[in-house]
């Protein structure tokens, strides 16, 4: 009789372990399959980051090319003239009728199109206009970052004499009136609190007195002003504005045609010189971090003249 107790117990011992070690067993590949699938879940995630970190890097390699852009197609434009031995215009810069407190200098920062440019902007301590490239695929929240600033402006795309990769829908030589209009209405309707407009590019397009008399009766139509970026010495702006008669500015100096602080800092004292000469002056940046580091540190450059915003100008000048 105990033997058969005896064995009992054993036989129940045996079964217990033996569904101790399935639960187990089963716990074990459990986890080792939970391993695999989270090893292979995070490695997922790694190749997700890796590739967007991979077009990050290419978007900022491209917003780099593009950020050099009207210096360069400056650099081409007076190449180009001087071995044709052509007269540059003559450019009469608007007077100032009301004299400021301290003399006006205006930083302009072109081919703003991301959001990581639009929080440089905002950390830096004075103002700053950005001119947002009109919306495409490749920068598709321009006009929704534009609506983050009280003051801003277009960045408008309009033909080089070189440029090898315009973007979408930039004006051309040869656009007749209705195409330029429809540009510069979906432009107001997509920036309504836009003033002013300033060229992408452009040596091409701004040199030709009929383009911009056909940009010039769009643009007074839509009550909008004209920054030229002076990207060839050629521009037509002038020419057209004395029959439309728009706010008219022109830039003075390129800021970060070199990348590098000093340079930077050098371009502003330049523009800071212009300023006190004249009485305003009008700088293009564009969105480098370099750019942004070297304008967070030049406080003191700053310190004897006005930072406003380019449609804070009309009211000092006869424009």
């Amino acid at each position: 009789m105990k033997k058969k107790k005896r064995s009992k117990i054993y036989l129940y011992v045996i079964i217990v372990l033996l569904i101790i070690i399935a639960a187990l067993s089963g716990f074990l590949i459990s986890y080792v399959f939970m391993q695999k699938e989270f090893k292979k879940e995070i490695k997922k995630q790694q190749n997700i980051i890796k590739t967007l970190e991979r077009k990050i890097s290419k978007l900022e390699k491209e917003t780099k090319k593009n950020a050099s852009s009207e210096s360069l197609d400056y650099e081409l434009a007076l190449k180009h003239i001087q071995k044709e031995k052509i007269s540059p215009s003559i450019v009469k810069p608007p007077k100032i009728i009301k004299k400021p407190k301290k003399p006006l200098l205006v930083i302009i920062i072109d081919d703003v199109a991301f959001k990581w440019q639009v929080k440089e902007i905002k950390s830096i301590p004075f103002k700053i206009t950005p001119s947002f490239f009109p919306p495409t695929k490749r920068h598709p929240n321009t006009s929704k970052y534009a609506k983050e600033f009280s003051h801003y402006m277009v960045h408008l795309p309009m033909e080089a004499l070189h440029f090898n990769k315009p973007e979408p829908n930039t004006l051309k030589v040869g656009d007749n009136y209705i195409k330029i209009k429809s540009i510069i209405d979906q432009i107001k309707t997509q920036f309504p609190n836009a003033k002013f407009i300033n060229n992408h590019t452009g040596s091409k397009f701004t040199a030709n007195t009929n383009s911009m008399k056909l940009l010039f009766k769009a643009l007074k139509k839509d009550n909008l002003g004209f920054v030229d970026s002076k990207t060839t010495p050629l521009s037509k702006s002038q020419k057209a504005n004395q029959i439309y008669n728009i706010p008219l500015y022109s830039r003075n100096i390129f800021l970060d045609n070199i990348e590098d602080i000093n340079y930077i800092q050098n371009q502003l004292k330049k523009a800071v010189k212009i300023a006190k000469k004249r009485g305003y002056a009008i700088a293009i940046g564009h969105p480098h971090k370099i750019t942004f580091e070297a304008l967070k540190k030049s406080k003191n450059i700053l310190k004897n003249v006005e930072v406003v915003y380019i449609d804070e100008l009309p009211k000092y000048t006869n424009k």
